[in-house]
């Protein structure tokens, strides 16, 4: 299905999940897991004696020779890709300060696979690189317990995950985030879901970390005439993939490319927004509006067009297939949508560090020192401001 104008609310509303989703958080929290095993019986519809996988070594041997190397080739490329942007220590002096920061891992963190019909190692390596890079000591992961995939098992030995937990949707995020007898309470979560997975992170937010809100699936193409059409429709159905709410977008200055798109995609169940506009400039400018989670400039030079790029998840440029950052380029697939580009990013591994900061005064300026008093004694803190004058003869 096509349509020549854009919607005015996305479609995604993991509000509506909300009181389910109270609902088992207040039992997980207040029964640990017993509530745990009653509710995978309940919703998932498996019946478990615990929710510990304790079988992961046997899985990970029947991952296929083929998937292994795969999955080896990538771990190199995403670590690679950490590695380069990680934070180093820094520090200066100015005025007679000493000041400076220093990075520290996450203790604990907590990561979820989605699952059901299939499995999705791909999320377990955008998550757990990240994590290991930053040097997480405690890395955790669960997965909806249908089926647990060798190759989940598989990445999870190489990320050197301390438990994998074989618990799906708000349940394993209530775990997490709280902890059980069984399941260890971490300081953040990381991982994509449907909507009662996203509204159980948006709940207990309050009390741990989280990366985001992520989903539906979003993307936004931007095509000069320069862009093959049969590119173009393979990009748009591969992230319809993800399901029929998925946000596909193509804004192009080509009429042509326009006519054919809508032939060849009129009649598929996903919506497809097909835009003609008058250059790449106003095309952008859509675009930041927007603040898609996927960026597609297939454009004439498109990294000169990236400094006016102001609101994406992640942007691949030319005839780069927006599907294979979610799979092998570097760059995550866990990434921000409903516009939260506007104020953050995809994961990285400064998802998983904290910046401590610290200042060291010897011999301050002295000037500096009565400006901090100053200001102290004008919010009202004079034992701030004696504290301060006390150490500085003032």
């Amino acid at each position: 299905m096509i349509s020549s104008e854009l919607p005015k609310n996305r479609p995604n509303d993991f509000t509506k999940a909300i009181p389910t989703v109270e609902e088992i958080i207040k039992l997980v929290r207040e029964k640990g897991d017993k509530a745990l095993l009653e509710l995978e019986e309940k919703l998932d519809h498996v019946k478990l004696d615990s929710v510990v996988e304790d079988k992961v070594d046997e899985l990970a041997l029947r991952i296929s020779p083929e998937l292994k190397d795969a999955i080896d080739y990538i771990f190199e490329q995403l670590v690679e890709f950490h590695e380069t942007i990680k934070p180093y220590n820094a520090g200066g002096n100015s005025k007679g300060v000493e000041f400076g920061v220093i990075w520290k891992p996450i203790e604990k963190v907590g990561i979820y696979v989605p699952g059901g019909n299939k499995a999705y190692p791909s999320t377990l390596l955008m998550a757990g690189i990240p994590a290991k890079v930053a040097g997480v000591n405690e890395i955790y992961a669960a997965t909806p317990p249908f089926k647990i995939d060798p190759a989940i098992c598989y990445i999870a030995k190489k990320l050197g995950v301390k438990k994998l937990y074989r618990l799906g949707g708000a349940q394993a995020i209530a775990a997490f985030a709280y902890g059980t007898e069984s399941v260890k309470k971490v300081d953040k979560i990381v991982g994509p879901g449907n909507i009662y997975v996203q509204a159980a992170k948006f709940l207990v937010s309050r009390d741990v970390g989280i990366d985001g809100i992520e989903g539906p699936t979003e993307l936004v193409i931007i095509a000069d005439d320069t862009a093959k059409v049969e590119d173009l429709i393979l990009d748009m159905r591969a992230q319809a993939e993800h399901g029929l709410s998925t946000f596909i977008v193509l804004l192009t200055i080509s009429q042509n490319i326009v006519d054919e798109v809508k032939r060849e995609l009129e009649r598929d169940r996903n919506v497809y927004y097909v835009i003609k506009v008058s250059s790449v400039e106003e095309a952008i400018k859509i675009a930041n509006e927007i603040s898609p989670e996927h960026l597609s400039l297939y454009v004439t030079s498109p990294k000169r067009y990236l400094d006016i790029v102001s609101n994406s998840g992640a942007v691949s440029l030319g005839s780069t297939p927006p599907a294979v950052i979610d799979y092998a380029a570097g760059p995550n697939h866990i990434l921000p949508t409903n516009q939260w580009a506007r104020f953050r990013g995809g994961v990285t591994v400064y998802d998983f560090l904290k910046p401590i900061m610290y200042a060291n005064l010897e011999k301050p300026d002295d000037k500096l020192i009565q400006s901090a008093i100053i200001l102290a004694k004008y919010e009202g803190f004079e034992f701030h401001a004696k504290s301060i004058g006390a150490r500085y003869g003032r």
